[in-house]
């Protein structure tokens, strides 16, 4: 599948998550440093789709739920199981794009 376009790249800010829809699929931009990173808003532990409104610094996302911390740039956990799907994003002309058919698995594949 190719990338599609799913919103301004100005509507990504820095020190929150920005909630997208692509193919049905639930997803949460992040800003990191230049980058943007697109990850499932659905926190492996109790699959709460919460993420985009969880704290978000530094690369990692607490989810506001229970407390379950990831790392953003590759879904891996920082204080609990599981992952997050992550998601190729980038950046042209000012549109940020999401392939969401390259997803990794919840176990890092």
């Amino acid at each position: 599948m190719s990338s599609i376009p799913v919103c301004s790249e100005q509507d990504v800010r820095s020190g929150r998550g920005t909630r997208v829809r692509v193919n049905g699929e639930d997803l949460v931009l992040f800003r990191v440093d230049e980058h943007i990173c697109a990850v499932a808003n659905n926190c492996p532990h109790q699959h709460f789709a919460k993420l985009h409104d969880g704290l978000y610094e530094n690369g990692i996302v607490t989810c506001p739920m229970h407390g379950w911390s990831f790392d953003v740039r590759t879904g891996a956990p920082v204080n609990a199981g599981g992952r997050l799907r992550t998601f190729p994003a980038e950046v042209r002309n000012g549109t940020v794009y999401v392939d969401p058919g390259t997803a990794s698995s919840d176990d890092g594949r």
